[in-house]
């Protein structure tokens, strides 16, 4: 067996998956980037040169064999496989939204695309023919492998120089009104309603959130307006639905035409700081609009990965093999950073100089008790949807009580940032919102995790206001509520005009009566389950699309006052009250395309891609 050719195809395996890596990194950086990000020429560069090192070294096992050159049989093999699987992935998952077309045409492209690619592989093997015998430089794997760790290398340190991301300007904000509360928005990602002490649930072990709805209003039939986190927290943003803010889909950004709570705010004398860690609601997707402050507490990547290199997609394929194949412990701080982190940082924030100028406004977002569901105290064990995506129905009472013991956590470290604002002497002066985007199935419709259905477990969130000094305390809205209504609420109780443009409507926080509301309204375009939902007190119509990935029927009809768990379809059997809630469904598309306009789109880069299949919003 020819040492040459081996050592030939090891450098040529390198020097290709290097390649690749590199323009990728680029690509993906070109295509989307965060203020002050760089591309991850470094990370790529190794971690697709190694791979293309291990392929190399095979070839050129196959080049002595065959008695043929190794580095062109490694450099256009290996360049020609990496480049048809980034080119496959980033196609299908940025282009197509991993919702590929069906039909034969589909199979033809990507056959087509294949046979392409091998004819351009073959060519450059053939122009590299007697290459071996040569003995250029770069045919040795040293020479080969020096020269990327010099690039590598070279990049890591220039970018080290080079300075970080510019600071936010200066908000142009007119004085506060006198007496305007400071307001924290609790966002609880993925919080059923139902599941909480204040909301009649018997096995609750929430008394530090139940204290809120005590010590203020709680909106008992409070409705989300999508079922996944981007558009819905878009919507508490804006008080905007989905059609209208156009933050709907998985490569859809929060446009800069709209107004966020946090740009009304800042705007009426205002600070604003956030403080999220799910990425769907980062700058990566333009949700920083009108924060003074915008801090993403991101997860500790692995294999060594920063948020430029996760965005790769070697990242996604390295990291589901390992967490579905090798890993022995599901780690919490590899998913997302959990609420005694937030916390932490809360109360690092408060007793700093920005929160001292002026009324404030804090976003704290929480993932606890999205999955994977931990068990409590944090020894390993979880189960997360990226691992095992769709997990037998007999496991769906163990994932609920994990579920529970998730939100119990999340309550202690709520408890933790009460007794801090009331030590502060802050918490009689300030409007507290604990709110959910969505909430989880646990098999009650045939599925798990969320953001494919629009049914109640999914969309009934809970909305609990604590005003400032002098506002109402244990009082409850019965009427139909929306996440549109918190940003004028937020508003109204900072004395502050609410833009016209708002669809939803200020709720009362001194007891009085709440404006009645006939129906609410839900919409989702996900993984291609486009789905809508209207819902008065006592009667809900569901429509999907044709064929939808999920398996969910066209129509479905429930008379949610007898049926709350909506398992009896009534739409074959009450037609007439099917075409009646129909026509309800269509005046209020209407209304939420209202201020439907140009929307904005980024390229899901595979890091943000990866996030969000771990965070259970991919297959």
């Amino acid at each position: 067996m020819s040492m040459r050719a081996l050592g030939a195809g090891l450098a040529g395996g390198l020097l290709a998956g290097a390649l690749v890596g590199g323009g990728e990194a680029v690509a993906s950086w070109w295509a989307t980037h965060g203020a002050g990000e760089l591309p991850p020429i470094a990370w790529a560069m190794i971690a697709y040169g190694l791979l293309g090192a291990a392929g190399g070294l095979g070839l050129g096992i196959l080049a002595a064999i065959l008695r043929t050159d190794g580095f062109g049989l490694a450099l256009a093999g290996i360049g020609a496989g990496l480049g048809f699987v980034v080119g496959r992935f980033r196609v299908i998952r940025d282009v197509f939204l991993e919702q590929l077309p069906g039909g034969p045409m589909t199979l033809v492209v990507q056959l087509a695309a294949l046979l392409a690619t091998f004819v351009v592989g073959v060519l450059v093997w053939r122009a590299l023919r007697g290459a071996d015998a040569r003995r250029g430089l770069l045919t040795r794997p040293v020479p080969a492998a020096i020269l990327v760790a010099v690039i590598a290398l070279g990049w890591s340190l220039a970018t080290r120089a080079m300075p970080g991301p510019p600071q936010p300007e200066p908000a142009q904000r007119a004085a506060a009104p006198a007496n305007a509360p400071n307001v924290i928005l609790l966002m609880v990602d993925t919080l059923r309603a139902d599941r909480l002490g204040s909301y009649g649930y018997a096995k609750a072990r929430t008394p530090h959130l139940d204290s809120l709805a005590t010590d203020g209003v709680r909106a008992a039939r409070s409705f989300a307006q999508a079922s996944w986190t981007r558009p819905s927290v878009a919507t508490i943003f804006t008080g905007l639905y989905p059609s209208s803010h156009g933050a709907i889909h998985k490569a859809d950004i929060l446009p800069d035409r709209v107004e966020t709570i946090a740009e009304a705010l800042t705007k009426g004398g205002y600070w604003a700081a956030g403080f999220p860690n799910n990425i769907n609601v980062t700058a990566a997707f333009n949700f920083q609009q009108g924060f003074d402050e915008f801090h993403y507490l991101a997860p500790d990547l692995f294999f060594w990965a920063d948020e430029p290199a996760a965005k790769l997609t070697i990242y996604n394929g390295l990291r589901l093999v390992r967490e579905r194949f090798f890993a022995r412990q599901v780690i919490v701080y590899n998913y997302y950073q959990p609420a005694q982190v937030v916390v932490d940082r809360a109360i690092e924030w408060l007793g700093g100089p920005n929160a001292k100028k002026g009324p404030f406004f804090l976003y704290l977002h929480f993932m606890d008790p999205h999955d994977p569901y931990f068990v409590h105290p944090y020894d390993g064990e979880g189960y997360a949807r990226v691992a095992n995506p769709n997990p037998p129905a007999d496991v769906a009472q163990k994932y609920s009580d994990l579920y529970d013991g998730e939100i119990a956590y999340l309550d202690g470290q709520v408890g933790r940032l009460i007794d801090d604002l009331k030590q502060r002497g802050l918490y009689d002066d300030t409007l507290i919102v604990l709110t959910a985007d969505h909430g989880e199935e646990f098999h009650e419709h045939g599925g798990w995790w969320h953001g494919t259905t629009l049914y109640d477990e999914q969309t009934h969130v809970p909305l609990v206001m604590k005003p400032a000094a002098g506002g109402a305390r244990g009082s409850v809205i019965d009427e139909l509520a929306t996440s549109l209504d918190i940003a004028p609420t937020m508003l109204a109780s900072a004395g502050l005009p609410i833009p016209p443009v708002m669809q939803g409507h200020a709720l009362p926080l001194n007891g009085a009566a709440a404006p009645a509301r006939e129906n609410v309204f839900s919409e989702e375009d996900l993984e291609g389950n486009s789905l809508q939902a209207i819902r008065s007190k006592t009667t809900k119509l569901i429509t999907a699309n044709k064929g939808n990935p999920r398996g969910l029927r066209e129509t479905e009809l429930y008379d949610v006052a007898t049926d709350p768990g909506e398992q009896k379809d009534l739409a074959e059997a009450e037609p007439v009250e099917v075409e009646k809630m129909r026509a309800a469904l269509g005046k209020a598309y209407l209304v939420a395309s209202e201020h439907k306009g140009a929307g904005g789109q980024v390229d899901v880069d595979a890091a943000t891609k990866e996030r969000l299949r771990a965070l259970g919003y991919l297959d």
